[in-house]
């Protein structure tokens, strides 16, 4: 079992869906930062979707308007953090 945390960074991580699988079972997070290069739509959602997350920051995320409208209604705040080179 989890415990409660207030964030989750893993901004410098080149994350795979196996990897964050087992944050949708988080609960006590406030926010979770993610490079979203290697993660699916469908696993975004469901960390947007943890009960009390308040802010999902995305660096890397390729989304479409429709996919960042979904991520908005299931979370408070949804932070695109643009890729510096």
């Amino acid at each position: 079992m989890w415990e409660e945390y207030f964030a989750v960074s893993l901004m410098d991580v080149a994350a795979t869906d196996r990897d964050v699988a087992d944050l949708p079972d988080l609960r006590g997070v406030q926010q979770i930062a993610l490079d979203a290069l290697n993660l699916s739509f469908p696993v975004l959602v469901a960390i947007a979707r943890i009960p009390g997350l308040e802010s999902l920051v995305l660096s890397h995320a390729a989304l479409s308007d429709s996919q960042l409208q979904t991520l908005q209604a299931a979370v408070a705040e949804v932070v695109l953090v643009e890729d510096e080179d």
